[in-house]
């Protein structure tokens, strides 16, 4: 694979990070920029060192948006582009394939997170920001619509009144109000937002990863199910992790009073 352009990449223990590297146009999505996160997230799937994926810009920027000047379909005709949007648009396989992401995957955001950038941060795990973060669903100021997702993805963090408040206005939150809107799971001193996000999957890891897997995998199939289709699909779930390495090595630690060794298997 050829080195990215588009992103940088690193790991600190666990966590493998990832840097949306655009500065210059303010960290706004491009295909290529989702294409080469997808390429580093397929790796780490299946990279048992890696327990968690975090999603960060710059000091400046998580991401300002989408970048309306190089959209891949901006030339086409409506009917080619709603085809395009269907089936080879980048960006929405990008995120069909992000929600569906088995591993915790956390957004730390230093300064702007707008219209696509914020969409992509509500559809993580966590979202970690600094003080200096602010959040947007800004595309009604520009005559457009949030189209990964976001007014479902606002909807859910926040409730559909203040949903419905925040996209119509496109208003701006700063780290505080996202704090307490439910956006936010941790504000973070300026500069350390990646800092606060390795600390949470340090805090992770002590957890087994397949469990945490089968977790993240009930909580986001909970919107869709009533509570005995949870019941039967978590004893599913619960089933599956009989098999593993991994309950054995827990119940063991318990009983010994050690703490357990997790191989993820």
């Amino acid at each position: 694979m050829a080195a990215p352009s588009e992103i940088r990449v690193e790991t600190n223990g666990n966590a493998g990070i990832i840097r949306f590297a655009r500065p210059e146009a303010r960290n706004a999505l491009t295909e290529r920029m989702l294409a080469e996160t997808r390429a580093q997230m397929e790796i780490w799937e299946s990279d048992g060192a890696v327990t968690a994926v975090i999603l960060t810009g710059d000091d400046t920027a998580f991401c300002a948006g989408g970048d309306v000047k190089n959209t891949a379909s901006g030339d086409m005709a409506p009917f080619d582009k709603y085809r395009y949007r269907y089936t080879r648009s980048g960006l929405h396989n990008f995120m069909r394939f992000f929600v569906n992401y088995t591993k915790p995957v956390i957004a730390a955001v230093e300064g702007h997170a707008l219209g696509g950038g914020m969409e992509v941060a509500l559809r993580c795990d966590f979202i970690v920001g600094s003080r200096t973060a602010s959040f947007g669903i800004t595309e009604a100021k520009l005559g457009l619509f949030p189209i990964l997702g976001g007014a479902w993805s606002l909807a859910r963090a926040v409730g559909e009144r203040k949903a419905k408040e925040l996209a119509f206005t496109g208003r701006r939150v700063d780290a505080d109000e996202a704090l307490a809107l439910g956006i936010l799971n941790h504000v973070a001193p300026a500069g350390g937002a990646v800092t606060k996000a390795v600390e949470m999957v340090v805090e992770m890891d002590a957890s087994a990863p397949l469990a945490v897997m089968a977790v993240k995998q009930a909580i986001d199939r909970a919107p869709y199910q009533t509570f005995e289709q949870a019941l039967n699909s978590g004893g599913d779930l619960s089933a599956l992790l009989m098999f593993s390495h991994d309950r054995q090595e827990g119940l063991a630690a318990f009983i010994e009073k050690r703490k357990p060794v997790w191989k993820g298997k």
